[in-house]
């Protein structure tokens, strides 16, 4: 739009600028007392074009645009910046240290109230009385119709029968649930890092018995671990120990 105005300006001057180049052509001819030629509309036209070209030659709000786009500095391109990611950072190894001990060293190194059975269960009216161990390949290893459940050991293993003798002492039927305390039970043989005593099916299970126990009467209960069989004559001292939400105890038992 701009370029078209200017071009208009332009050429109008450029008529003017035509007709001033005619009266100054004609006018030594007729101060020499000639006659002005006539010129032809397409003479008159060359005049007017070739005064345009000499008006924007010397014009100096004139560039040619070829010009313009030469001169025009083309922006540099953005170089991208290689981000250099951080190095991760390598995790640092905290060696443990050579005295550390295990959560059951811990355990059996701290001082562990001892109790009895019977106490730690907080029951009253039987006393719970250990009565020795049986190293058994199979539990119980008698075999008949009202036999419910049995367990073998594994290969290279021997089973670890400890017996209890349960005995009612007041004069009534006694109700006992020994499943509802919820104990956990851990054997520790020859003073090793203790190990959970098996879990059973076993009717006469200890941690899981659920029963009527007469009055004046006796039930024999059993814990049950299991031990490599080389090592399995070679028993010497016993610990149980026992864990509750809310204490630990311990009862040696050889």
């Amino acid at each position: 739009m701009w370029a078209t105005e200017r071009c208009g300006d332009i050429m109008r001057k450029f008529r003017k600028l035509g007709a001033a180049l005619i009266v100054a052509g004609v006018l030594p001819m007729a101060a020499c007392g000639s006659s002005m030629p006539e010129l032809t509309e397409e003479q008159n036209k060359l005049i007017v074009e070739y005064a345009a070209g000499l008006l924007l030659k010397y014009d100096e709000n004139n560039h040619g645009r070829i010009v313009e786009i030469e001169e025009v500095a083309e922006p540099a391109e953005e170089q991208e910046v290689p981000v250099e990611e951080p190095a991760a950072e390598e995790p640092e190894v905290t060696e443990a240290p050579e005295n550390q001990q295990t959560p059951d060293e811990v355990q059996m190194g701290e001082a562990i109230a001892e109790r009895s059975i019977e106490e730690f269960y907080g029951i009253e009216g039987v006393t719970i009385t250990y009565t020795g161990y049986e190293v058994k390949d199979t539990y119980p290893d008698t075999t008949g119709d009202d036999l419910f459940f049995a367990m073998n050991a594994s290969a290279g293993s021997k089973l670890l029968v400890f017996n209890f003798n349960v005995t009612n002492v007041v004069g009534q039927d006694l109700n006992l649930d020994m499943a509802a305390h919820d104990t956990k039970f851990k054997i520790s043989i020859n003073g090793e890092s203790p190990k959970y005593i098996l879990t059973t099916m076993l009717m006469n299970d200890l941690s899981s018995f659920i029963g009527t126990i007469p009055a004046g009467a006796s039930e024999n209960l059993v814990l049950v671990s299991e031990i490599p069989e080389e090592e399995s004559g070679s028993v010497q001292t016993v610990a149980l120990l026992m864990k509750n939400e809310l204490e630990d105890a311990q009862l040696s038992l050889n």
